[in-house]
């Protein structure tokens, strides 16, 4: 077969296609998004393969019943263009994955605002109505990745959690369930670094701000009423109710313990778990880009 020539501009044009294609794909290398296995864009992923090698690579049996399911009208045949993973598929988080062009959206907590997150409830809801069809018209599939992301071991979001806050640089107490600082400081120092890390404003603080800390716990919404007598310091996310947390920590620092308790939002608390899991995607999908967009710290302050 003999070779078909080519004029001068239709060879600038196919090289100038290759050498986007490179300077694309490596842009994104550099960005962390890709996997360095990166495979050109005509390679096909489709959305149940996606969440096939995640329970594949999960290290442990996938839980049912579970939360973890798709959100919306997302099916498995979609072709994915992208992944973004976020702490939350709120409608800000699902505006910057379209202009991405990421259609997959892999979410730790509720997309409609329940525990259960099957629009329980919400009915003939405006917000409901408006952020399905946000959903249907920009083909996305947003599909919830909770339990299962907890139940890995070690637990993806806590594993996030503990780089985030510099934990896996300290020293851990497996009888006290505490981690000890370098060095002690005041509370209100240690509220300040943790401000700094975690990047919020929402935090708030009970107990003397000139007492001095050397060793923290942790706890979700729940305070851990048996550790927190362990340690000088608990970091823990706004309760559910106050009259059942705050107060307490409250009559214990009023009880004359030496205690301090740092309360941050649930976002601040397990956002990391999902840039976490986007570094853990990108070991095993290597068709498309992974990102982690971030939701944000819900809350602002007046001063």
């Amino acid at each position: 077969m003999k070779n078909k020539d080519i004029s001068r501009r239709e060879f600038i044009n196919i090289a100038g296609i290759g050498i986007a294609g490179i300077s694309a794909g490596s842009v994104l290398l550099a960005s962390g998004q890709i996997a360095p296995g990166y495979k050109p864009a005509n390679m096909k992923i489709m959305a149940g393969e996606v969440i096939d090698r995640i329970k594949k690579n999960l290290g442990v049996s996938w839980k049912t019943p579970t939360v973890d399911t798709v959100k919306g009208a997302g099916t498995n045949d979609i072709v994915v263009n992208g992944i973004t993973t976020s702490f939350m598929a709120t409608l800000e988080v699902l505006e910057k994955s379209v202009k991405a062009g990421h259609n997959f959206i892999l979410a730790h907590e509720p997309t409609f605002w329940t525990n259960l997150d099957q629009g329980e409830g919400l009915d003939g809801d405006p917000m409901y109505q408006h952020k399905q069809e946000y959903i249907r018209r920009n083909g996305l599939f947003v599909h919830r990745f909770h339990d299962n992301w907890h139940a890995r071991k070690p637990d993806g979001i806590t594993e996030g959690w503990n780089k985030a806050m510099g934990f896996d640089q300290y020293h851990y107490d497996e009888t006290s369930h505490t981690w000890q600082l370098p060095h002690v400081m005041t509370l209100e120092t240690y509220a300040i670094e943790i401000r700094r890390r975690l990047r919020t404003d929402s935090l708030r603080v009970v107990g003397d701000r000139n007492l001095m800390v050397r060793t923290v716990a942790t706890g979700s919404n729940k305070v851990p009423k048996s550790v927190a007598p362990l340690a000088d310091v608990t970091v823990h996310y706004e309760p559910d109710r106050e009259n059942t947390n705050t107060e307490w920590e409250r009559d214990l620092v009023s009880s004359g313990q030496k205690k301090g308790f740092i309360i941050i939002s649930h976002n601040r608390k397990e956002e990391a778990g999902m840039d976490n899991c986007a570094r853990w995607l990108r070991t095993f999908i290597n068709e498309v880009p992974v990102q982690f967009i971030e939701a944000n710290d819900p809350f602002w302050r007046t001063i």
